[in-house]
């Protein structure tokens, strides 16, 4: 029978054989474990972008718009801008009026003194007989105040069978910025100002039209 020294000894080198086979799996079983981790972390975001890239490429779809690409409208166009627009349409090969009218269209996609710049070439292309384009811009209350300032001074020279229905229409309408400048011009045709007395106006300018026409 060994000593009782020897009995431990051969204990303690047992316990030790069994603690450096357990580590041993151990560290093999938490290898695997991480290494299959590692390996599903990876594979979800290259899933998700793989998901994503498809939709991305669908037929008929269009990538998001970015911002600042919108334009137009919701913009101030520079003077710059506006008047190379206005170049092109005056420097093409088409007949006036149909300069003119393409100046109309070019107004309402403008805004601030590119705006205006267009519509003193707008006056000036027009005619007696196309002034349609430039009287529904003259009367409309949403149009720039300067516009509107340059087409009533065009209106100042043209025919009197124009400007009456134009100053009637304006001189009724005492939120129209050229209201006041108006009420003063008829004032002196007229001899006197007939107030908000709209039936003695309306008469008025029946007799200065069927003047003027008795007069061509």
């Amino acid at each position: 029978m060994p000593p009782p020294a020897n009995r431990n000894r051969i204990v303690l080198i047992g316990a030790g054989l069994v603690l450096v086979v357990a580590l041993y799996f151990g560290w093999q079983w938490a290898g695997q474990d991480s290494s299959q981790s590692s390996t599903t972390k990876k594979d979800v975001p290259a899933a998700k972008q793989e998901a994503v890239k498809g939709a991305d490429t669908l037929p008929g779809s269009s990538p998001a718009p970015k911002a600042g690409m919108t334009g137009g409208p919701d913009r101030l166009i520079t003077v710059e801008e506006g008047d190379v627009m206005i170049d092109e349409i005056l420097r093409s090969n088409k007949e006036i009026p149909q300069m003119a009218r393409d100046l109309h269209d070019l107004v309402k996609k403008l805004n601030g003194e590119a705006q205006v710049n267009a519509s003193r070439h707008l006056v000036n292309l027009t005619s007696d007989e196309d002034y349609g384009l430039i009287a529904g811009y003259l009367t409309d209350q949403k149009m720039n105040p300067d516009v509107v300032e340059v087409l009533f001074s065009d209106l100042m020279n043209r025919n009197r069978t124009l400007q009456m229905p134009l100053f009637m229409n304006i001189l009724k309408n005492p939120a129209h910025p050229q209201n006041e400048q108006t009420r003063n011009v008829l004032t002196i045709l007229a001899g006197e100002d007939f107030g908000t007395d709209w039936a003695k106006w309306d008469a008025w300018a029946q007799k200065e039209l069927a003047a003027q026409k008795a007069g061509q």
